[in-house]
Formats: structure tokens, sequence, C-alpha cells
């Protein structure tokens, strides 16, 4: 099916820039213009825990997603010294490899965090490549604005009362019972 009117009337999601439209919203509108087991579908990365029944987009992201958690695990484990045993994956992907070790080398949290999501940004561009203004497409802006949305929830005051509450609880005598 083709969703093109759909798919031009949403704003450009630019990888790193908060979106214009929030995740509730597009899901607003997307349930307006799917038919009830589209929809369905197009939210069912968020909880379906049976791949069968994921689009194969939804499927071929959380396999890459498995690879790059476990590289990220790897490299974490050689930085601490450590050596694991971690289970084989699926498949490779090379260009993990190539972009974690940037990734994986910066020292601010948050943007170890902006670097990984653009590893994944670029795998949803190569997922989506051979489709125009289909299904797959509002799988693939959802997913993007997924990650977009998560930091538009945070801030540097929430992260610093977050900080101290935990540096306090942390330096409190514990209570005896």
């Amino acid at each position: 099916m083709f969703y093109g009117f759909f798919c031009a009337t949403l704003p450009e999601l630019v990888c790193g820039v908060p979106p214009e439209l929030s995740l509730e919203e597009f899901d607003t509108l997307a349930k307006d213009e799917l038919s009830p087991k589209r929809f369905a579908m197009l939210c069912s990365m968020d909880g379906s825990d049976d791949e069968q029944e994921l689009p194969e987009i939804y499927r071929e992201m959380r396999k890459f997603d498995r690879f790059l958690q476990l590289r990220i695990a790897e490299k974490r484990a050689e930085k601490l010294g450590r050596v694991t045993e971690l289970p084989l994956p699926e498949e490779y992907h090379t260009d993990v490899d190539f972009a974690l070790p940037g990734a994986a080398s910066a020292d601010d949290p948050r943007e170890r965090e902006r670097l990984v999501d653009k590893i994944r940004w670029m795998k949803i561009d190569d997922l989506e490549s051979c489709h125009n203004q289909d299904f797959t497409t509002l799988c693939a802006y959802r997913m993007r604005l997924q990650m977009l949305e998560k930091y538009r929830k945070r801030s540097s005051s929430d992260g610093n009362t977050v900080f101290e509450e935990t540096v306090s609880r942390l330096a409190s005598p514990i209570d005896k019972m």
C-alpha cells in the first residue's frame, strides 16, 4: 500500500535535532491514517516479544541492536581489562565495528549514547533505502522519532538532581535493623 500523502505531511527528522512532532502526536496521526491492524503493527516494536509478528524492518533492527549491544559490552569489558565470553551473534555488521570505536571512546556518557544512536540511525537509513513512502517508511520514521524523543525528555537540571539524590543516598549512613 502507498502512504505517500501521509508521509509527505510529516516533518523531516534530522539525527540529533529535536523533532517538531512528538511520538504521541505521530501515533495520533497514524491511527487516523492506518487500518487498526496496520497501526498495531506500526506500534508493535514497543511491546511485541514475538518477532514473527513484527514488520521486517523491526526484526532486522532488533537483530542489529543485539549485535550493537554485544559489541558495546565487549568494548566495555575490554576497557575494564576483563576477558568475557559473549555469545556469537547471528550475523556480523561491519559498519558497527567501523563506527563503534569512536562512540565507545567518548568520555561523556551522553555523547557516547548520541554516537551509538547515530549508528542506529544509519542502520535505519540502510533498511529503508529501497522503500519509498510505504509502510516500512512509516516504521523507520517512528523508530527515528522514538530515538529523538528520548533526548527531548532529558535535561541537565534533571540529571543533576538525580545525581545529587544518588550521592546523598550513598553518603548517608545505612540504618541498622
